[in-house]
């Protein structure tokens, strides 16, 4: 294993286990940090932790609760800051099941694809934070703007 910087982290949202263990490791492989969740109620309770994520990569079908487009919709809302990609095999996404930004990849995909998609996305959530630092954190979610008052 590599000991350079990780290139972004990843919240891999996807309920298959063995699906989200081979996604994973592909992501390692690409030098991401990649934390797990194995439905959406866990992805928020992860971002809810403030833990900084760049890229949310998370699957549609997760029963039961909510799915994958009512998650993107949270994250869009709650974490502007993080860049969204929503992949399935069976549902495509109709008009307005993904927020703006939000890239869809359909399954099944190509190892290079994903991690095509996935260096992208993690590069431009990082320039758009280290531009919203650097305009003294105008586009700062609500949150932090409450815990500094």
């Amino acid at each position: 294993m590599s000991h350079q910087q990780p290139l972004g982290v990843v919240l891999l949202v996807e309920d298959e286990p063995l699906v989200r263990l081979v996604t994973a490791d592909i992501l390692l492989e690409a030098n991401f940090r990649v934390i797990e969740a194995g439905d959406a109620e866990e992805a928020l309770r992860v971002l809810k932790a403030e833990v900084a994520i760049d890229v949310l990569l998370s699957d549609v079908e997760m029963p039961p609760g909510m799915n994958g487009y009512e998650l993107v919709g949270h994250v869009h809302r709650g974490w502007p800051g993080v860049e969204i990609i929503v992949s399935s095999g069976r549902e495509w996404p109709r008009e307005d099941d993904l927020p703006p930004g939000a890239i869809f990849l359909p399954k099944p995909y190509l190892n290079s694809t994903l991690v095509s998609y996935v260096q992208n996305a993690a590069r431009k959530a990082q320039e758009t934070r280290r531009l919203r630092d650097e305009a003294g954190a105008p586009g700062a979610r609500a949150e932090d703007v409450t815990k500094t008052a």
